[in-house]
């Protein structure tokens, strides 16, 4: 609980819930409000800042100026009153454990840390609930994408873990359900990944000339009726890198409401929810994107680590269906 401030400079107490993790080394030094913008647009630059001028945004519990610089591990928290929390799948499970690090599997319905409508069904919150409050994540995977995710007991563990991270010390495998038959069994997409201007979808991010270098390598696993089984190994780590990468090839993920041909599929399910013409159009109920493994250097034994987890069961339906 935090204090809100009224304009009577009385103190009247309400609920704050956090935003996303701790800032990361990687955002040191940036403004408050162009992080916000950055990594929260559901609101503009221009909304955030007058949530931080009412002091409905706090760092660290305390109210902060537009300009103020962000240290790593800062705490982020935004007043919301309270409602109903959208249905999520809770069934997160332990795949492996050694010591102070953990790899545990996120299902597909299921965000990261607390943003929007969610508060306590996040990943965050289920694995304090079950696991232990020492437990943290090091890695984010998009709300609709399942697989293995990274956690850490101590903060020097995850300190190491987020800068192999960052550092691309590490190599990750994943699968996807994708429109379309690729000419190619392999191929390498090096597109550069930017925002796109001229989208109606405010977050959307596309390939364009002077965007940040990123590279995926693809692979096709199988062939059905007009779709396809990927593996995709991306090789940097841009937001939505292996969605942006195969719709830009023509072959969008099922599921995917982002990068959809026809934006306003985004936008009726950002204004309506999951309808049935949203899925009709998508093909699938949610993101068929799927982390499957990751090989990792254990930050305290030194020890080559390789994580996998098959291909859930909602995907598997899926594909069933498409490679009859």
């Amino acid at each position: 609980m935090q204090t809100l401030a009224t304009s009577d400079n009385e103190a009247a107490t309400h609920e704050y819930r956090r935003l996303g993790g701790p800032v990361p080394v990687e955002s040191v030094g940036q403004r408050v409000d162009d992080y916000l913008a950055r990594q929260f647009p559901f609101l503009s630059r221009n909304g955030w800042q007058q949530r931080i001028s009412s002091e409905r945004l706090l760092v660290n519990g305390r109210r902060c100026k537009n300009a103020a610089r962000l240290k790593c591990g800062d705490e982020l928290t935004l007043y919301a009153p309270k409602t109903v929390e959208p249905e999520v799948d809770r069934a997160i499970r332990v795949l492996w454990q050694d010591g102070p690090v953990m790899a545990v599997y996120k299902p597909g319905n299921l965000p990261m840390h607390e943003n929007g409508p969610y508060r306590k069904n996040t990943f965050t919150e289920i694995v304090w609930q079950e696991i232990g409050r020492e437990w943290a994540a090091v890695h984010r995977l998009d709300r609709e994408t399942s697989g293995i995710v990274i956690c850490g007991a101590t903060a020097a563990v995850r300190g190491k873990l987020a800068t192999d991270f960052a550092e691309r010390q590490l190599r990750k495998e994943y699968l996807a359900i994708a429109r379309g038959l690729p000419r190619f069994d392999h191929w390498v997409a090096d597109g550069a990944i930017g925002d796109l201007a001229a989208s109606a979808i405010r977050i959307k991010k596309w390939v364009v000339p002077d965007g940040l270098h990123a590279l995926t390598e693809f692979s096709v696993l199988g062939r059905g009726q007009d779709a396809s089984l990927l593996e995709a190994r991306p090789k940097t780590g841009r937001t939505n890198q292996i969605r942006i990468h195969a719709a830009h090839a023509g072959h969008e993920l099922f599921g995917d409401k982002t990068y959809h041909p026809d934006e306003n599929v985004f936008l009726e399910y950002f204004e309506r929810g999951l309808t049935e013409n949203v899925v009709a159009r998508t093909g699938w109920r949610r993101l068929c994107l799927h982390a499957r493994s990751l090989e990792f250097v254990h930050p305290v034994s030194g020890r080559e680590v390789r994580v996998e987890v098959p291909m859930p069961d909602d995907m598997v339906e899926l594909w069933a269906q498409l490679s009859r």
